[in-house]
């Protein structure tokens, strides 16, 4: 072989090699690059927010007549945690009763595990600066196979927790299933359109009120109280009493909206009356107007002018017992000043012999009112069986 083949060979040899190295390094880099695109991959598909969620609104496991009250979950909630000076811990035996519920899909208690997915982490740094309370953290550390169910078996968190989105899609599907808690909640939020630049109210549309009407009633169907924010959504256009944001001017019912159904109306008066027998100023004001205009009752001055006085009397035991907290006192200026303008025109419409009828029906009615704290009984809920 010449010196030139021999030349030629000792370069393919040493090119065959340069080429099988180099295609080795990129092979290598390429298996690099794809394992931590890999990795990357997989962690971002498995953070909260874009994990694959489980949408199913699941039943509870707990059975029905163990599961939380509305107000016994959130007074579960609050003695577990101090969510207000030290933010953190501080019954651990609560807690662990509290997220037993929340975890087998009680629903009265979500929304409260909810508050604490929400702020877990301020708990977690309060409990490290202080070193009292017990933070969140430490609390799941020294605690988490303590949270099984009634079998023993570990509970799961479910997964409607782990992102903060799926709160506002729970809310709403519970509201609609007639969650009374989550009726209340939707209803109450949704048939106010809030004031304008002037501080007045600004008029909701016919069918937001609707659907408020809708969600109000499921409330009261599951034992709330909520007939003042339920009349206010029928009568008027802005779903509300007052026109203004600081309660000086009271909606008369004269404006009551001119889409209101004649039945729809008379059960706005009849929800007034409830109200009025506990007390409530604003029924006791329209259940005045109802009979002096006709509007929901047939017109009767005498009984609007018997009712006018109850609700002087109203003011009168209020002051009595010494107890202003049995309503919002700044809202009553407007109720007193239109009820005696009401009363005014009728001591001039009546004759003698009216007027000493309503005063005598004045003292049935007397007979009729439950309590003398409007607020107190607005406030309670009836007891009931959460559904499952």
């Amino acid at each position: 072989m010449s010196f030139t083949a021999k030349k030629n060979k000792s370069i393919r040899k040493k090119l065959i090699i340069f080429v099988t190295f180099f295609g080795l390094i990129i092979s290598i880099g390429l298996i690099y690059l794809n394992t931590d695109n890999s990795k990357k991959r997989n962690y971002e598909l498995n953070q909260p927010e874009n994990l694959i969620m489980d949408f199913t609104i699941y039943p509870s496991t707990i059975p029905e007549n163990e599961l939380l009250r509305i107000d016994e979950a959130k007074k579960l909630y609050d003695s577990a945690f101090d969510h207000s000076v030290f933010y953190g811990v501080v019954n651990p035996d609560q807690l662990i009763k509290f997220l037993k519920h929340a975890w087998q899909w009680d629903k009265n208690a979500m929304p409260y595990y909810y508050d604490v997915l929400s702020c877990k982490d301020f708990y977690d740094k309060r409990g490290k600066e202080d070193g009292i309370i017990m933070s969140f953290a430490e609390f799941m550390h020294k605690y988490r196979d303590q949270l099984v169910d009634s079998a023993g078996k570990p509970l799961v968190e479910p997964d409607v927790f782990k992102s903060e989105q799926m709160r506002q899609y729970l809310w709403d599907k519970f509201a609609d299933l007639k969650y009374p808690y989550f009726a209340y909640k939707k209803g109450g939020g949704m048939g106010f359109c809030w004031y304008d630049e002037q501080g007045m109210a600004r008029p909701c549309s016919d069918e937001q009120l609707e659907k408020s009407i809708v969600y109000l009633n499921y409330a009261i169907d599951g034992g709330y109280h909520c007939y003042e924010a339920l009349i206010a959504r029928m009568l008027f256009q802005q779903g509300d009493h007052y026109q203004d944001e600081k309660y000086k001017q009271i909606i008369k019912l004269t404006e009551y909206r001119r889409s209101l159904k004649s039945d729809d109306l008379k059960l706005a008066i009849d929800y007034a009356q409830l109200m009025a027998e506990h007390s409530s100023m604003i029924g006791i004001l329209r259940m005045t107007e109802a009979y002096f205009y006709g509007l929901g009752r047939e017109q009767d001055p005498v009984k609007a002018y018997a009712w006018s006085l109850l609700s002087d009397y109203a003011k009168q035991k209020i002051t009595e017992i010494d107890n202003n907290l049995a309503w919002h006192a700044y809202q009553l200026p407007p109720v007193w000043e239109y009820n005696k303008e009401i009363q005014q025109r009728l001591e001039q419409m009546l004759t003698p012999t009216g007027k000493q009828a309503a005063l005598d029906y004045l003292e049935t009615l007397k007979t009729k009112v439950i309590t003398w704290n409007y607020n107190l009984w607005r406030n309670q809920i009836d007891d009931f069986y959460p559904k499952p």
